[in-house]
């Protein structure tokens, strides 16, 4: 099943209780109607997906929602070598497209674009966001890559004037969990635990991750009885 397409709200919320993921097996029959369940709520909305550093490849879940599901996806001239002035401006390419309130599906540093971009900036109506595994840069691995803590941390955590859910892995070198709960604490945001996959990058082994799209379907509904798209 293929959809690869290049189309296609809210307060900020109190943080509730971490939520744990399981990996419930799935056959390409269920896998199909999440599928169809998660784009027939999307109908009101441009998902825009954010890739973090070196992009995602093409095994990333990313990568298979793109093509998926109907969506915009974000795209940089340096993967390798960010700035945060240069990828808002690839961020703001991105949503001059969008006719419909946004909701992001950003990982990484994608994520930390999306929480400082966006706090900001009232001129596209945003829906709600999933910022998966929100880089810390303030971590040991984020101060491994030099200038990333300079070019793009905010001046300090605040509220996201829209829906948020953080999802963190148990065991990810970028994001301890102490700190996706400080991260999804001061974003207002709920935070949910995807279980141990690392990165939930290019590396983790979690496929087209049917329970990230259990997720983002869930979140979807709550957003479709707060929000009237025009």
């Amino acid at each position: 099943m293929t959809f690869n397409a290049s189309l296609r709200p809210g307060a900020a919320h109190v943080p509730a209780p971490a939520m744990m993921g399981q990996d419930f097996p799935t056959s390409p029959d269920e896998t199909a109607a999440l599928v169809r369940r998660v784009r027939d709520l999307l109908v009101p909305y441009d998902l825009v997906i954010v890739p973090g550093l070196h992009d995602s490849g093409p095994q990333h879940w990313q990568s298979r929602w793109h093509a998926l599901l109907p969506s915009r996806r974000v795209r940089q001239a340096d993967w390798d070598h960010p700035t945060y002035d240069m990828w808002a401006q690839g961020l703001e390419r991105t949503l001059a497209h969008c006719r419909r309130p946004v909701v992001f599906a950003a990982h990484s540093l994608g994520a930390i674009l999306v929480a400082r971009r966006m706090r900001a900036r009232a001129q596209v109506p945003v829906a709600g966001a999933l910022l998966v595994a929100p880089a810390d840069l303030h971590g040991p691995r984020a101060q491994q890559v030099p200038g990333l803590l300079r070019h793009f941390a905010p001046p300090a955590l605040a509220p996201l004037p829209f829906a948020t859910r953080v999802i963190a892995s148990s065991d990810d070198e970028w994001l301890s969990p102490a700190r996706a709960r400080d991260l999804a604490a001061g974003w207002g945001a709920r935070l949910l635990t995807a279980g141990a996959h690392g990165h939930l990058g290019n590396a983790s082994t979690v496929g087209a991750w049917e329970q990230g799209l259990r997720w983002l379907a869930e979140f979807l509904e709550t957003l479709s009885s707060t929000h009237t798209a025009p």
